[in-house]
């Protein structure tokens, strides 16, 4: 896949592959870099300013490519790129040991294709195995010491758990009462035995067993409802009509006293 064509205002370009057998390449963006406030380390006509280097790419492969192509060069700093970004690219100055190279880097075709890592510089990883390399001289941690602050770490852990479990054992409530918890069959971590902590996950309990249930969901479901709902009605009419019966036998009943 291949870059599309977006060089920033003033700016030429190169196309830059990884190696020889890479399908992939991108943009280097080009241009002498000349500014009011010129700095000592960044001589006018003789510095090269580069746009869009890539993560992989270091002083010396970048030092490598345009000595290969422009010229001898005296030195080469690299920068993040501008704006904070966090996708590794960044962006470089390129000083020339004469004008001319500048020239020459900015006169190279737009379909001119550089490759970082060739026969000529094996002595410098590039890529994977550069970030192999960083990783291992970076993570080359002493086991004593990984031991004493893992230990470290430990103590201070265990301490804040003793704390706060002595904060929840000696707490009190409003009516003067202290909740005691088990440690050894509940956990440590466990909530204390509260009343309002027992009835707040009762009824969570009950809020997911009523979601689970399909109240009349089906046609069928709704009908039976109705007859059950009818038959209920049915039963304590027939009641009723029971206790009316009786209280006339008993001569109690006396509706126009």
């Amino acid at each position: 896949m291949i870059s599309e064509d977006k060089t920033p205002t003033n700016f030429k370009y190169i196309w830059l592959k990884y190696d020889v057998n890479s399908s992939d390449k991108h943009q280097l963006f080009i241009k002498e870099h000349s500014v009011k406030r010129q700095q000592p380390e960044h001589p006018k006509g003789r510095t090269l300013f580069v746009l869009n280097i890539p993560p992989y790419a270091t002083k010396d492969s970048v030092k490598n490519i345009f000595t290969r192509h422009c010229g001898g060069i005296t030195s080469v700093s690299l920068h993040p790129a501008p704006g904070g970004s966090q996708n590794g690219f960044k962006t470089g100055y390129v000083v020339f040991a004469k004008g001319s190279s500048v020239e020459k880097a900015l006169t190279l075709p737009k379909d001119f294709t550089v490759v970082l890592e060739n026969e000529e510089t094996p002595q410098h990883p590039l890529g994977l195995l550069k970030w192999c390399r960083e990783y291992n001289e970076e993570a080359n941690v002493d086991e004593k010491t990984m031991k004493e602050e893992i230990a470290k770490y430990m103590a201070a852990y265990d301490k804040r758990i003793e704390e706060r479990l002595a904060m929840e054992t000696n707490e009190e409530d409003a009516d003067g009462w202290i909740t005691v918890s088990s440690k050894k069959k509940r956990g440590q971590f466990a909530p204390s035995r509260k009343e309002s902590t027992i009835d707040k996950l009762q009824q969570k309990e009950q809020e997911k067993t009523k979601k689970k249930e399909l109240l009349n969901f089906y046609t069928f479901q709704i009908r039976e409802s109705k007859k059950q709902h009818l038959a209920e009605l049915r039963k304590k009419f027939e009641m009723d009509k029971q206790k009316l019966q009786q209280l006339k036998t008993k001569r109690t009943f006396k509706p126009f006293a």
